[in-house]
């Protein structure tokens, strides 16, 4: 594959896999995925966008999983409105079981999905998102119409101070756009970043305004 299309690639797949994600933890706790999946869609966009540039420009991959796990959080919390600990642990819970999916792939790929060889071979890591992404997604289906999954009442896990500690959360968001553009002056990551942002506090208050 030609260095062009490489960025192209890498959208293209690590879509399969949030939206994968996104399904899992909607299916595991029994929710329907399709009922805010444009919203979905539209962050994992902007998660695609800030994970390669986590990765290309300031080779820090380690950040990837926790800013997108706080983002999962915040779309739970902000526009599915589930309270804002539960979206955190339905976020931590989807996320861990998906990478725990494509762990059980590579080992028993005898070898031919190990990390070496997806260095070498691009399109074998291509491959195993393709395949996590269609067993996690339509593993979770058939554990969701097979009356698999958790519910609970999400009300009673919900803080006295909710809106507060949301908007911390967010605010949190904000202080990494700041650190993202002194730490390379890239106006792009702060630029996704703060597209999320906006698109959070536009749901939160959007929440607020329909309590009242």
């Amino acid at each position: 594959m030609s260095w062009s299309l490489e960025p192209l690639a890498f959208v293209f797949f690590s879509t399969l896999e949030f939206v994968a994600i996104y399904f899992i933890m909607m299916y595991l706790f029994r929710m329907h995925p399709s009922e805010f999946f444009f919203q979905a869609l539209f962050l994992i966009l902007l998660m695609d966008l800030q994970s390669f540039y986590l990765r290309e420009d300031l080779q820090t991959p380690a950040f990837v999983p926790l800013i997108n796990i706080l983002l999962y959080t915040l779309l739970l919390a902000t526009v599915i409105k589930i309270p804002l600990l539960w979206s955190g642990i339905i976020s931590v819970t989807g996320y861990f079981l998906y990478v725990l999916l494509q762990v059980l792939i590579v080992q028993f790929s005898f070898g031919v999905l190990s990390v070496s060889e997806m260095q070498l071979h691009p399109e074998k890591g291509y491959f195993l998102q393709t395949l996590s992404s269609i067993l996690g997604i339509a593993g979770s289906r058939v554990f969701y119409v097979f009356g698999g999954g958790f519910t609970f009442e999400f009300e009673k896990l919900r803080l006295k101070r909710e809106t507060l500690a949301l908007y911390g959360v967010i605010g949190c968001a904000l202080a990494l756009t700041i650190f993202l553009l002194e730490r390379r002056n890239n106006v792009f990551d702060a630029l996704f970043v703060s597209v999320a942002v906006i698109f959070f506090l536009y749901y939160a208050v959007r929440k607020e305004k329909k309590r009242d």
